[in-house]
């Protein structure tokens, strides 16, 4: 998944939680859960809840890149 620099999702659910590798990201893109900001750092995998409302911003000048997964 690629966000491109000053983008922002819509606020949105998915039908499954979904795992975030980040492999290109930075302290200015995060993801808002529930109300709830999160910075996921390259060198980690993440379970996410993304059945609960959330957006995914990119407030910097260059691209984010996740390889993301649904979980069934």
């Amino acid at each position: 998944m690629q966000s491109n620099p000053k983008s922002c999702l819509t606020r949105h659910q998915d039908m499954t939680k979904r795992i975030h590798i980040p492999l290109i990201t930075n302290e200015d893109c995060f993801m808002i859960i529930d109300n709830k900001i999160y910075n996921l750092e390259v060198g980690k995998i993440y379970l996410t809840n993304t059945t609960l409302k959330h957006t995914a911003v990119n407030a910097s000048k260059q691209y984010r890149i996740h390889i993301v997964g649904c979980m069934y």
